[in-house]
């Protein structure tokens, strides 16, 4: 490590107000600070209109100096996670030549201008010198191996019309189907800001059916409650619309069986992810614990945050 990196870092992060991306940004982060001292500054981006892209691609495509910022100048790196943040990454570099890392593909005619692109490889995009395939999104979880053997957990996702078709009572169904076969778990069900008020209202029904199941809707959960559950539960099952959480769970250490959507297209990066999950022997398929063969994976050690400090590392600590 160079002695400039060993003495600290400053990054500038910037962030798009979306709590999926800061998770992704906050993990990465951490890994870093885990590393070295690593000074934060944070630029909230705000939504652009259809005209602000224009001239910011405008900006950046043609000559010039890009953007200024007082929080800038002195950085050592540029971290950002979102579309929203691409082009002010980029014109941020532009302006004072400091590397650019984002987290998530960009669209192909930005991706040679990052210096590190994290993407995952359900996105199916090729490797490169500056792309990195991560598994899922990198996250903030972390395996504490606080986990308690009859601690389980269900979250479900919700409506996305563009990837899959989300059936409330067939899911009610499956979900009723676990907790009354693993009754030596209490579960915990919870929802999303995406889950319809129809499969709440299956969920509070059901968690009133059985004594070992409690269903909290997002809006009654504060900051990091999540987090918790993750840290107890040996047992997660999720929506496989939910990549972000099945993600979560994994790098949590806990056991992930996925319960299954009707995808809208087989080519999509939500049915790819979750091919690749079941096929590296990540997750457990419903069909297969119905069926009873499945086999729960054990001791699986994923966490991508640190992997891509790892990598930023091994970049910039040598120049």
């Amino acid at each position: 490590m160079t002695t400039a990196w060993k003495n600290g870092i400053r990054v500038v992060v910037l962030l798009d107000g979306r709590p999926g991306h800061e998770k992704q940004t906050k993990g990465i982060i951490q890994a870093l600070q885990a590393k070295l001292k690593v000074e934060i500054r944070e630029i909230v981006v705000a939504p652009p209109t259809p005209l602000d892209l224009i001239w910011q691609l405008v900006l950046l495509f043609l000559p010039g100096k890009g953007w200024s910022h007082p929080q800038i100048h002195d950085a050592d790196l540029l971290f950002g996670t979102g579309s929203r943040t691409h082009l002010p990454l980029l014109l941020f570099k532009k302006r004072y030549a400091i590397p650019a890392v984002i987290c998530m593909s960009p669209p192909f005619f930005l991706r040679s201008r990052f210096d590190l692109c994290l993407v995952p490889e359900h996105d199916g995009i090729a490797e490169q010198p500056n792309i990195m395939h991560t598994r899922g999104a990198p996250n903030c979880s972390l395996n504490k191996n606080q986990h308690q053997e009859d601690c389980g957990l269900i979250l479900l996702g919700g409506v996305d019309f563009k990837s899959h078709l989300w059936e409330s009572t067939k899911i009610a169904r499956m979900v009723r189907q676990i907790v009354q076969q693993e009754t030596n778990q209490h579960w915990t069900i919870a929802s999303s800001p995406r889950t319809p008020q129809e499969t709440v209202e299956l969920m509070q029904v059901l968690a009133t059916d059985f004594a070992n199941a409690t269903f909290f809707g997002y809006k009654n959960t504060l900051p990091g409650w999540i987090e918790s559950q993750y840290d107890k539960s040996r047992m997660v099952w999720v929506t496989s619309d939910s990549i972000s959480m099945i993600y979560e769970a994994l790098t949590a250490g806990c056991k992930v069986g996925i319960i299954p959507m009707k995808w809208t297209s087989e080519n999509s990066k939500f049915k790819q992810n979750e091919d690749l999950l079941l096929k590296n022997g990540l997750v457990i398929s419903f069909s297969s614990w119905e069926q009873g063969n499945a086999t729960w994976s054990e001791n699986i050690e994923l966490n991508e945050a640190r992997r891509c400090a790892e990598r930023i590392l091994q970049i910039w600590s040598k120049n």
